[in-house]
């Protein structure tokens, strides 16, 4: 597709996205116009179309009709037609292909988990919670979120380290009072495992949502890296690199490690750099 040319493309049955004099339209196989010719960009999502003019965002059904008026930052689908909404002023809430409001647009953050099932919101007080695609409540917005493992959630409540289990909320697991959590990177990789950086009696370590040890609580930090299977360990004022398999690929003998984006940089006063590329 070239900016500034006119095309025509079929993405539905009898249904085509059509450009024409910079502006985008929907036509159907006769080359009738369904939604006119009037909008910026149109993206065809659950079976509805998000339309932009300008900096607006909103959504038309196939009659034309506005399911949800023209004045969002940002409109995001999500499967199970359900679609985010992210104003201007950077409040958030859901809707579906109705238009009916399923969770208020008041909200600092709204994200869906992995399969788009759950919904996991941030209000304006910093406290987090859940609910289904249509609005009931999991978790009441009492929790403090850090790392999300699809269906599990580290989470603290009144300071205490807990996971929680969207699937079945009563198997939420306990942890012991002295375990904080520490914010882990998420790196969006393909087959990313989620864990959880911990800190016990001023040792840092990593668990998994299952609450099983992947690298032992022994380190003087722990720190993730650019790539998810590998973390940076500190021990006696050096560093490190391990991996999720508790393999300590670099022992803690550096002054400084930078990070690249497909390897590290290992560097020690006096001494020539070293390099480490991350293994897939």
């Amino acid at each position: 597709m070239l900016l500034g040319q006119n095309f025509k493309s079929k993405i539905d049955e009898n249904i085509y996205l059509e450009r024409k004099n910079n502006l985008y339209g929907i036509v159907d196989s006769l080359n009738k116009t369904i939604i006119p010719f009037n909008y910026d960009f149109i993206e065809y999502k659950n079976s509805v179309f998000i339309v932009r003019k300008g900096d607006s965002n909103g959504i038309v059904n196939i009659e034309n009709r506005e399911i949800i008026p023209l004045q969002f930052k940002y409109i995001l689908p999500r499967d199970n037609n359900r679609f985010i909404l992210w104003t201007k002023n950077s409040e958030f809430g859901l809707t579906d292909t109705s238009g009916k409001i399923i969770l208020p647009v008041k909200y600092k953050s709204v994200s869906s988990n992995k399969n788009d099932d759950f919904y996991l919101t941030e209000n304006k007080n910093g406290y987090c919670g859940v609910f289904d695609i249509n609005g009931n409540i999991i978790f009441p917005e009492e929790y403090i979120f850090y790392t999300e493992d699809n269906y599990k959630i580290f989470a603290t409540k009144n300071n205490k380290p807990l996971i929680l289990d969207l699937l079945n909320p009563t198997n939420t697991i306990v942890l012991d009072e002295n375990i904080s959590f520490v914010n882990t990177a998420r790196h969006f990789s393909v087959d990313e495992k989620y864990y959880q950086i911990i800190k016990q009696n001023n040792k840092y370590g990593l668990i998994n949502s299952m609450n099983e040890i992947i690298i032992p609580v022994k380190f003087d930090n722990l720190i993730s890296s650019q790539n998810w299977r590998y973390f940076i360990i500190e021990k006696n004022g050096k560093k490190g690199l391990i991996n999720t398999d508790n393999k300590t690929i670099k022992e803690p003998k550096y002054d400084k490690i930078q990070l690249m984006k497909e390897y590290i940089i290992l560097k020690t006063k006096g001494k020539k750099d070293e390099y480490y590329s991350y293994e897939y």
